[in-house]
């Protein structure tokens, strides 16, 4: 039956419905005029039929079923709530309804229908008082929203006005469009992308949506972010014949509680008559206002219903089934890289490994990249510009949780001893070649968790951890991110692995470099317990170094004191560069570096620069200063420049202007 023929049916038969309606109200009305008033017992089982009489169908082709039907048995109607949701929505229908009931009232105000009304028109005398029980809240007709029944009026139950909003009415009508009072909340998903953790998933899904005594169980997803739980869900439910939409659980949760009640009414209706099932998000959810929501409609949306956690939800609805979503594994990401790369132009071989194992992209995240790299490639797509389009790809939420830095350095413009410059080498063939290692020389077995590579960089202020890190990220073409630990930690107990969880989630598919500065914030002698706070502050030790081994890129930790971090704690750290003070050798390498060739300079001696005592930090802020002295003059950068700027860096450090260091050069110490 096509669209068109099954609106014309259902217009049929609710004609005859409201005319049958009519003709019991006519009964009805003739009784009480030879009572001499409205008698709402003076009708019995021959003016009051029956509810079936009311909702009786009109003839119907064979398998028809009118609008009210359906409502009846996707909600579990009864035939008085059938009759009853019919004269709720009569007058907007047909006006001339408004003018029956005032006339049954004996009331030109009261021209609306009451349950009073329909009590007299459907039911026998002896059965009203367990009739009247269909209007309770708890009970589809009110529960549903499918009957508006005026709930702030101080009028008694029996006798409120009874009515249906446009959106009933339009359904009952044969028009079903959705409640506008939701759209602000509700979205679709997006595209599916075939997986076979999504398939698998999803016909795990297929398998839970069975309804269990007439009730929708709710099925949480569990997972990590980025795992194939909304492409599952997707194919799950176009399997099924149901749509799914995302609800906005946070700004739901923000409503009035008034309007939220309204509103869960509306979306258990909105999803039976439209055949929807309501995804929640509850990754990332903390908010009190926002947990209690969803638990809420776990307990009463009468629809499919999704939750997706990264744990178990703790709920005691026996209507809640759990399933595990598996994420997609880096094998199977590199095929469906290489299945989408065969439709586009590209010059791509060997690199795809290399790709997928830095950047663990979920299944739409890869279509994204790739497209992002067709649009911005000249040409057939190469292995750069593929790289380049994971390295920045959107909506990582990175730049609100950390300061992103740009790599200013490379290997030429830091000092350092040959050790730990073959350290970091080495930080940076480990990052390069984990695909050829773990995957093609089938080590991944053997680190199914641990893969990522860890690195503690140890040195005071000014000696090179930072540059370091800019320069790992300039040679592996990476995104750099610096963390200032001082800020995560919290004295809130949970707090501090809350902020560092945020950190990691929203990186966790960026392969970016994480740098989390002022390690020794969060570190410290913590083995031995003393009390409660040491055994937290282990707890959160713990928590750090277990996300940054199981990081799929490369997490740095910084610290000025390395002494004050636990042995235990070192173990699990795959790398320790040691950055040292730098000797008089190597600090007049830096100051030869850190006066641009560009810049003119009078007769500097290096060798006495190197006598200042001071970091490489320190040097170059020496420098850019005394430029802008020398600038200011309209001179040539010289040696009272210098001095009179590394004065005022070491009134900085609170260290006293020396003899020793400053030599002739105190005659231009600024007083």
């Amino acid at each position: 039956m096509t669209a068109t023929t099954w609106r014309a049916e259902n217009g049929a038969w609710l004609t005859v419905s409201l005319r049958r309606l009519r003709t019991q109200m006519e009964r009805l009305a003739a009784a009480q005029r030879e009572s001499g008033g409205p008698t709402w017992l003076v009708a019995g089982d021959d003016t009051a039929s029956g509810a079936a009489a009311a909702a009786a169908p009109a003839q119907q082709t064979p398998g028809f079923r009118a609008a009210l039907q359906l409502v009846a048995e996707l909600t579990d109607l009864s035939e008085f709530e059938q009759s009853m949701l019919l004269l709720a929505a009569a007058p907007a229908l047909d006006g001339a309804f408004s003018t029956a009931c005032a006339e049954l009232h004996c009331d030109p105000q009261r021209d609306y229908p009451t349950l009073q009304l329909g009590l007299a028109l459907f039911v026998p005398p002896e059965e009203r008082l367990i009739a009247a029980d269909s209007l309770m809240p708890t009970r589809p007709l009110r529960r549903l929203q499918l009957i508006e029944t005026c709930e702030h009026s101080d009028e008694p139950l029996l006798l409120r006005r009874l009515g249906t909003d446009e959106r009933m009415t339009n359904y009952l009508r044969g028009a079903n469009h959705s409640d506008r009072r939701l759209e602000p909340y509700l979205a679709p998903l997006p595209r599916a992308v075939p997986s076979e953790p999504a398939h698998s998933t999803a016909e795990r899904i297929c398998a839970a949506l069975q309804r269990d005594n007439e009730t929708w169980p709710t099925i949480n997803l569990t997972g990590p972010p980025g795992c194939v739980s909304l492409d599952a869900i997707v194919f799950a439910c176009d399997t099924v014949g149901l749509e799914p939409r995302k609800l906005d659980i946070a700004r739901f949760a923000e409503t009035e509680p008034d309007r939220r009640a309204l509103l869960v009414a509306l979306l258990g209706r909105e999803a039976l008559l439209g055949r929807l099932a309501v995804v929640v998000d509850a990754v990332t959810i903390s908010e009190p206002s926002a947990v209690a929501t969803t638990e809420d409609l776990i307990r009463t949306l009468p629809a499919p219903l999704f939750v997706l956690s990264a744990e178990r939800w703790a709920s005691r609805s026996s209507h809640l089934r759990t399933i595990a979503s598996g994420a997609v594994t880096r094998a199977q990401q590199v095929s469906l890289w290489q299945q989408t790369l065969a439709t586009l132009p590209h010059s791509i071989n060997g690199e795809i490994n290399h790709i997928a194992q830095q950047f663990d992209l979920t299944p739409d995240a890869i279509l994204d990249t790739i497209g992002r790299a067709a649009a911005a490639a000249n040409g057939p797509i190469s292995a750069a510009d593929l790289w380049e389009a994971c390295r920045d790809q959107r909506g990582t939420g990175l730049d609100e949780l950390a300061h992103k830095i740009e790599p200013r350095f490379g290997w030429n413009d830091i000092v350092v001893g040959d050790s730990t410059r073959a350290q970091l080498r080495e930080l940076a063939d480990q990052v390069q070649h984990r695909a050829t290692v773990y995957e093609s020389w089938g080590f991944a077995p053997q680190f199914a968790r641990g893969r990522g590579i860890t690195a503690l960089f140890a040195g005071v202020s000014g000696t090179g951890k930072t540059m370091a890190a800019e320069i790992l990220a300039g040679e592996l073409r990476l995104s750099l991110y610096r963390i200032d630990l001082a800020g995560v930690v919290s004295k809130y107990i949970g707090e501090t692995e809350k902020n560092l969880r945020r950190v990691f989630d929203a990186a966790e598919h960026s392969g970016c470099i994480l740098m989390f500065d002022e390690a020794d914030a969060l570190f410290g002698t913590r083995t031995e317990v003393r009390d409660s706070h040491d055994r937290y502050a282990n707890l959160e030790i713990n928590y750090l170094l277990q996300r940054m081994e199981d990081y799929a890129g490369l997490a740095i930790l910084a610290t000025n004191r390395r002494s004050a971090l636990d042995s235990a704690f070192l173990r699990r750290l795959r790398f320790i560069v040691e950055f040292p003070f730098p000797t008089a050798a190597d600090r007049r390498r830096i100051w030869e570096r850190a006066l641009p060739s560009e810049a003119q300079r009078g007769n500097l001696d290096y060798g006495q620069l190197a006598r200042f005592e001071i970091a490489g930090g320190n040097i170059r802020s020496i420098a850019i200063n005394a430029a802008f002295l020398a600038a200011s003059e309209d001179s040539s950068i010289q040696m009272r420049h210098i001095a009179h700027a590394a004065a005022r860096e070491y009134g900085k450090l609170s260290r006293p202007v020396t003899p020793a260091e400053f030599g002739d050069w105190l005659e231009w110490v600024p007083s």
